[in-house]
């Protein structure tokens, strides 16, 4: 009886010193794209192109890993997947991407200049224009910039890296769409519409090199 009492007792000492952890909260993920489905050396299918031939400027490659790979010599061409979700139900986006070249004085600001090496576009829909939050890697803005696009103010630009940010290597993005568009729009966004991508350099006459993996939105 001794030795159960005392067994009990050690049980309860040991509960209260060492509490149990509190259960990892559940992270909902979904993709948009990780373009593993696509054969190296093709354009992704489902993919739309606007400005041009899409299938000119992106190219899925595989090395280790599949990505998109986008090369614009003097052009800017978007390309967008239809991929409609609720900002309430998955707040964030995520993704990798790694810029290879920036266009030569490339600033968003301004049409003559308004070049991005890379961007990820979130897409609302629209009576006229749609409502859009590009997320860019800029030559020149300082990061934490935001802006809106000289060609449309329904586009508002935000810089997370820019020239003095690593090249050449992958680096992770995750930003909380929901937050951004209430800041930059001023009330509550819609569902989104779609997610697009853009490399490009007409403006400058130059070359943008970027690549883009693991696009996905998630609640946490």
């Amino acid at each position: 009886m001794r030795t159960a009492m005392t067994a009990i007792s050690i049980t309860i000492l040991f509960i209260l010193m060492y509490p149990a952890l509190p259960a990892a909260e559940d992270v909902a993920i979904k993709q948009v794209e990780d373009f593993s489905r696509f054969a190296p050396g093709t354009f992704p299918d489902g993919w739309k192109s606007r400005g041009g031939d899409g299938s000119s400027v992106y190219t899925i490659r595989s090395n280790h890993e599949t990505y998109l790979e986008a090369k614009a010599i003097k052009s800017a061409v978007t390309i967008a997947r239809k991929f409609e979700y609720d900002l309430n139900e998955y707040p964030y986006l995520a993704w990798e991407w790694k810029v290879i070249e920036l266009p030569e004085g490339g600033d968003e600001r301004y049409k003559k200049t308004g070049d991005s090496a890379a961007a990820i576009y979130v897409i609302f829909p629209g009576r006229f224009r749609p409502d859009n939050i590009k997320y860019v890697w800029s030559a020149s803005l300082p990061i934490g910039t935001t802006t809106h696009s000289p060609y449309s103010s329904k586009t508002k630009i935000v810089v997370l890296r820019n020239r003095f940010s690593p090249l050449r290597r992958w680096v992770s993005e995750k930003v909380n769409v929901y937050q951004d568009y209430k800041r930059l729009f001023g009330h509550e966004p819609e569902h989104v519409k779609a997610i697009g991508i853009m490399s490009d350099a007409d403006n400058t006459k130059s070359k943008a090199i970027a690549q883009y993996k693991k696009i996905m939105i998630m609640n946490k």
